[in-house]
């Protein structure tokens, strides 16, 4: 049974925060006990004494989970945090952080969900692109991609690019934002070409203005 997953996207503001709730949430209906974790971040808020990635924050409220910074969301590259890091790397326990939460994480749980950030260059300034973190965590990848058909294979093969250099292995894709009337379509020629690419499309889903701002009890019963 695959143990990690992890979920990158081609761009921001594709949907991967709520896909990966869509996918959490039909995971835990089969009985599967999964965890969460945010491996860096870009957009946090201070809770008293607690920094906390955005993301982690929504997850946690979610999935009912009491929020540990330095388990689901174990590096936060707040501001200078790049400059710093180029000045003097050694001064920085980045990949260590992330593989003591990534064993906490898969101790406690049957599967691990790794959520990415940005576009799959994001981190790289700090050696942690997406790709980077899900090698290091031993994760398989779930690519979101944004509907459509030639600019969507465009991204994609773009995005493949990058894990395919650090042989992670990709599980598959998920088509989001699909414009309802075009979603046999989209199907249709996507299949064709993931075929060719030896790709499994693992689902489309259509446009809903809904879940276009995540809405933790809307995605939580969708």
């Amino acid at each position: 049974m695959i143990k990690s997953v992890y979920v990158a996207a081609t761009s921001q503001h594709v949907g991967k925060t709520t896909s990966t709730l869509g996918l959490v949430a039909a995971l835990r209906q089969t009985g599967v006990r999964v965890g969460y974790c945010k491996p860096v971040g870009q957009e946090f808020l201070d809770l008293g004494n607690l920094r906390v990635d955005k993301d982690a924050l929504l997850f946690s409220k979610v999935m009912d989970f009491q929020l540990a910074s330095e388990i689901h969301s174990p590096v936060i590259l707040g501001k200078g945090a790049t400059t710093a890091y180029l000045d003097d790397p050694s001064q920085f326990d980045y990949r260590e952080r992330i593989l003591r939460a990534s064993k906490i994480l898969q101790e406690q749980n049957d599967l691990v969900i790794y959520e990415g950030t940005g576009h799959p260059g994001v981190g790289s300034v700090v050696d942690l692109s997406n790709a980077d973190v899900a090698k290091l965590v031993g994760a398989g990848v779930i690519i979101i991609v944004e509907g459509g058909i030639g600019n969507t294979i465009d991204r994609l093969s773009l995005c493949l690019s990058k894990f395919n250099e650090k042989d992670v292995p990709v599980l598959g894709v998920i088509i989001n934002k699909v414009v309802p009337e075009k979603v046999d379509k989209v199907r249709y020629y996507l299949s064709k070409k993931l075929n060719q690419m030896n790709i499994h499309l693992l689902g489309i889903l259509p446009y809903d203005r809904t879940l276009s701002h995540p809405i933790m009890a809307t995605i939580n019963e969708a």
